[in-house]
């Protein structure tokens, strides 16, 4: 992605982010399992706790619990499970692998992914929500071991010891709600991933939004600029992430979702790079 497009991705969030405080919608401090996802404005429908990939500035409530499935490309599977210790603090553990739909030998994840939240601000009319975290979960097929490819110019680029996509190690991230045009979330954030085996140490930002189409249909899109990923940039055209998805609550505390991921993915040969996968998100209460 050129550094004009790059530069009006920020300019429009920075725009959005400073609307008029009547714009917008009620904190985040509302959400509960108990209301209806799509019907209920203070829903994690619609106000997700995550996008596609990224983490937004919502977190469970005390006694919440989310749970998924994603299954993602090469057979695989992941399965999270989170829950609201407090209003402030969530918790959650991930694990999953390649080829466990379809033949050959499961390839699991090296080790479980946990991931930590802890909202600093909570949202009012004019400030955002601000959460600090930590998630060890990257996405896509893990690489374990693999021999880097040999010297040459012409040689493919091979992962190592890492997930396809980052974990987002720390991060911060704000969000905040309108309801000028859309009922909508706009996301921003920075992270520090500790899958640096590639000596790719640099942070990185990433941006996203979410918008209501109708009472029980969300669509949702974000931008990770992977500037801690310069192998993938290198495969890339120098682009960053680009994935989007839609979401669609057919219960009450259910939605399934479907995304795609990569989609500024270089084609060759016809063949593009653009994943797509599927989810299955179930919020409910312990309390």
């Amino acid at each position: 992605m050129n550094y004009s497009i790059k530069f009006l991705l920020i300019s429009a969030l920075l725009v959005l982010f400073c609307q008029p405080a009547a714009s917008q919608l009620d904190d985040r401090t509302l959400l509960g399992s108990k209301r209806l996802p799509g019907i209920n404005p203070d829903s994690y429908f619609s106000k997700p706790v995550q996008l596609v990939d990224a983490p937004t500035a919502s977190i469970l409530q005390g006694g919440d619990i989310n749970t998924s499935i994603r299954l993602f490309e090469q057979g695989g599977a992941l399965g999270a499970l989170s829950v609201g210790i407090s209003n402030k603090v969530m918790f959650g553990i991930s694990f999953g692998g390649a080829n466990i739909i379809g033949s050959g030998n499961v390839d699991w994840n090296q080790a479980p992914g946990i991931h930590f939240m802890y909202r600093m601000l909570e949202e009012d009319l004019v400030m955002p929500a601000l959460v600090l975290g930590f998630d060890s979960q990257g996405y896509g097929p893990y690489w374990d071991k693999i021999e880097p490819s040999p010297d040459s110019e012409h040689a493919p680029q091979v992962l190592s010891e890492r997930y396809s996509v980052k974990s987002k190690g720390f991060f911060c991230v704000v969000s905040k709600g309108y309801s000028s045009l859309l009922k909508m979330g706009l996301h921003g954030g920075i992270n520090y991933s500790l899958e640096d085996n590639d000596e790719d140490k640099s942070p990185t930002v990433f941006i996203g939004m979410d918008a209501m189409m109708s009472r029980d249909i969300a669509l949702i899109a974000e931008y990770d600029f992977a500037a801690n990923d310069d192998l993938m940039r290198k495969n890339n055209d120098d682009k960053g992430y680009l994935n989007a998805g839609v979401r669609w609550a057919f219960t009450d505390y259910m939605f399934i979702e479907f995304d795609f991921k990569n989609i500024l993915a270089a084609k060759e040969n016809k063949v593009t790079d653009i994943n797509r996968i599927i989810k299955f998100v179930y919020y409910g209460t312990i309390r």
